[in-house]
């Protein structure tokens, strides 16, 4: 028998590649679509804007010699906004700190890679919160689960809807379940995420279900193992204002930062349901009715991937080749096929910006001028103590913490406009 690469095997060294590639989408453009506000006071956890929601209605064309108007006044009233805090926590052992803090023995230094990596991880949590209404729901629960392991999954991010109902869960997920008629949380505590179904229908946790869980219940992550996980150590009502309260009619959000849209009907948005198939004209209305109701000027529209195919479908028919160089090398595609958030498409020159976190079925026409985000911590390591590695107690290993404290506003909801039901063809495009 010959030698070969099998049979000298043990001779053979490997040559490794330079560097960690990484395979995550880590990028969070969204947040620069606020304008960041760092000199915001927070008293009592609460940034108060006040907010002008009525006229002066002491006013009338009178007759000759007729009374005159009864006076009226201005109506004035307060916005409070919420502090919310988004962590994010490592912890190395020294023995990875010095086998790894030369080529030789690592790809990369663990610990510039946890701690590197942890801050694009975060970047990502933020998607999830910038995209939804505030209350962390994951998902809904498609039926009673039984006292199985398996979770069938709906509504993801809260959104109605069956398609990719484990789109915001991930293995090595920590979750809990919220009872929605009371807001509390249903007994069992957290279950971690084994196995997530690639059709997105389901995922598989690490524990019996409780039998008090039941249909149409809220998923929400946790912050860990605990068989009595209090409400306040999950994510229901924690992360900060999304873009489906900031635009919105009540449906999602009703008590808008401390305001009823019921009372104060113009703090409502334009709001379109159940559109169907994509077109230039119910695009327009919307822009239309906000322009009316509050001067709007709509700086860019907002969907997912597969909402964007959609509004490319309603431009086939029109595109042209116009000359003799296109004509030869014709080609099908748009400025869309390249990639990116922005890619180029515009529709009456206002920008599409595409995001993947987005809603399905949905568009956004987003006024950014009153879009704030408020900002008490932009992003550190926590140091009080003047160290941003903490020795834990009892074993070589090392902590640290990393926070952002934030939130996000809209001062005048009715300059922007919300379409859904956009029918587009569905693909599941897991995020990891």
């Amino acid at each position: 028998m010959p030698a070969d690469l099998s049979t000298l095997a043990p001779l053979m060294k490997e040559d490794y590649g330079v560097g960690l590639k990484n395979q995550l989408a880590d990028e969070c453009p969204m947040v620069d679509l606020f304008e960041r506000e760092d000199n915001a006071t927070w008293e009592g956890r609460e940034h108060v804007e006040a907010v002008h929601v009525n006229r002066n209605r002491g006013t009338y064309y009178s007759a000759e010699g007729g009374a005159q108007p009864t006076a009226g006044n201005q109506q004035v009233e307060n916005f409070r906004i919420p502090i919310r805090y988004l962590h994010g926590g490592i912890r190395i052992t020294t023995q990875l700190i010095k086998a790894s803090k030369s080529n030789k023995g690592s790809f990369a230094r663990g610990m510039q890679l946890e701690m590197d990596r942890l801050l694009d991880d975060l970047r990502v949590q933020r998607l999830f919160a910038i995209w939804l209404d505030g209350r962390g729901v994951r998902a809904l629960l498609n039926g009673d689960p039984g006292t199985g392991t398996t979770y069938t999954l709906d509504g993801p991010g809260g959104v109605a809807g069956v398609d990719h109902g484990n789109r915001f869960l991930n293995v090595g997920d920590q979750i809990a379940v919220v009872d929605p008629a009371t807001g509390q949380l249903r007994a069992g505590g957290t279950r971690r995420v084994t196995a997530r179904a690639a059709g997105g229908t389901t995922v598989t946790v690490s524990a019996a279900i409780d039998t008090a869980t039941a249909d149409n219940d809220f998923v929400v992550k946790a912050y860990g193992a605990d068989a009595s996980v209090a409400l306040s150590n999950t994510e229901w009502q924690h992360p900060p204002m999304g873009m489906l309260g900031l635009v919105d009619d009540g449906t999602f959000v009703n008590t808008y930062f401390g305001l009823s849209r019921t009372a104060f009907p113009i703090l409502n948005s334009t709001i379109i349901t159940g559109v169907g198939g994509m077109s230039a004209d119910i695009i327009q209305r919307a822009a239309d009715v906000t322009l009316q109701v509050g001067n709007a000027k709509t700086g860019y529209l907002l969907m997912h991937p597969n909402t964007r195919r959609a509004y490319l479908t309603i431009m086939e028919q029109d595109r042209r080749y116009s000359d003799a160089a296109s004509r030869s090398k014709p080609d099908a595609g748009t400025a869309a096929f390249k990639g990116g958030y922005q890619s180029g498409l515009t529709f009456g020159d206002c920008p599409i910006f595409t995001d993947p976190h987005c809603p399905f079925g949905f568009l956004f026409g987003w006024d950014n001028r009153s879009a704030v985000r408020y900002v008490m911590s932009d992003g550190e390591w926590a140091d009080e103590d003047g160290a941003v590695l903490r020795a834990a107690t009892a074993v070589d290993t090392w902590d640290a913490t990393y926070r952002i404290y934030e939130n996000f506003f809209l001062g005048r909801p009715n300059q922007s406009f919300r379409l859904s039901g956009i029918s587009s063809t569905f693909t599941i495009a897991h995020i990891v």
